[in-house]
This record gives C-alpha cells, sequence and structure tokens, in this order.
C-alpha cells in the first residue's frame, strides 16, 4: 500500500510557498493541475516539480465533468497532459477514461497511466464491467470513484473490490466510495 497526498495550488504563489516537509510521509504526491486556470497549469509545473524533486509525483487533471475544477474540451486536456509529460516526466498520469476514451489511443505512449473512472451519482451496478475494461486497457492503476448513498453502496464497492482483486491478482488499483455514509473509504493497492 502506498499513501498518496494531494497538493491542489491555485496560484505561482501556493505553489511556491508549499512546503514539502510537511508530505514527508506520503509515499505519492498527486499535483491537482485543475485549481488552475489552463494557461498556469505550465507556468506553474517547474514549482511543483522542483518542491517535490526525487518524489514520486502523479500528475491529475481533472475536469469538471469528473468532479474537478477546470472545463475542457478533449484536444485541451490531452496537450496539456501532454506537454506536463513531456516536460517533467511524472512518474504517473491521470487519464479521465469515460470522458476523454475518444482520445485513449493518444496516451498509449506513457507507460505509468492511472485510469480513473468518477461517478458522484451512483454505485453502479455494472462495477465490474466497469473495472474490467479499464484493466483491459493495461494500465498502470486502476481508479474508479464512486457515489454511495447507502451503507449497501459501500458494501457493494468493496465487494467488486474484492472480486476485481481476485480476478486481476496483478493489477495495481484504488477504489473509492464517496458520501455521507462514508467519509473516505479507500482500498488501494500499489
Amino acid at each position: 500500500m502506498k499513501l498518496v497526498v494531494s497538493v491542489m495550488p491555485k496560484s505561482l504563489e501556493e505553489a511556491q510557498g508549499i512546503d514539502a516537509m510537511r508530505y514527508i510521509d506520503a509515499d505519492i504526491i498527486e499535483w491537482r493541475a485543475d485549481f488552475l486556470p489552463k494557461e498556469a497549469i505550465l507556468q506553474v509545473a517547474p514549482a511543483i516539480f522542483e518542491k517535490f524533486a526525487g518524489r514520486e509525483l502523479l500528475f491529475t487533471l481533472r475536469t469538471r465533468a469528473e468532479g474537478g475544477e477546470i472545463d475542457l474540451d478533449s484536444a485541451e486536456y490531452v496537450q496539456i497532459i501532454k506537454d506536463v509529460a513531456q516536460l517533467y516526466q511524472p512518474e504517473y498520469i491521470d487519464f479521465e477514461y469515460f470522458s476523454h476514451k475518444d482520445v485513449f489511443e493518444e496516451m498509449l505512449d506513457f507507460p505509468n497511466l492511472v485510469l480513473s473512472y468518477h461517478n458522484f451519482q451512483e454505485t453502479p451496478e455494472n462495477m465490474m464491467e466497469i473495472l474490467s475494461e479499464l484493466t483491459s486497457l493495461t494500465p498502470k492503476v486502476v481508479k474508479v470513484s464512486v457515489m454511495a448513498h447507502t451503507e449497501q453502496d459501500v458494501l457493494d464497492l468493496m465487494n467488486f473490490t474484492r472480486g476485481f482483486k481476485t480476478l486481476n491478482p496483478e493489477q495495481e488499483y484504488v477504489t473509492i466510495s464517496m458520501g455521507k455514509w462514508v467519509r473516505f473509504l479507500v482500498s488501494l493497492q500499489m
């Protein structure tokens, strides 16, 4: 298991002011770049990568459709990811598969993809199909985050996760159940 901690600066000044020592116990630093305007992401990137030099870094650009803070079309989304990846080579790149399926082939050159799926309405009954589709694309990590409206939804995700792990013992994954039934339930194997 690895501990992933997110940083979400909203400006270059905030990025420069991050105290990297506060994150010393984290195994992976997730940079959520979607808290910045799109034109500022490449301006802030050097500060983030300098602050966390020598650390494993996960680059995440979460669009509003997936619960993030930025509106981007697929072309903009992929271009920003490619620019950051080419210039800074983060250890992991999060890719919102179901929101940007049409441009997934452009991500095939990146070996450490985290293919993610978010559902803020429900815990879908076809969770195993979703996990299987993501796994079939051979990502480094599969990540799903779903909404729980009942205690049973939380238990269902736990059972989906257990079944997924049994069928895919080598696949690294993260499953998250959100909502009032759980503060933050995470099952992580990385």
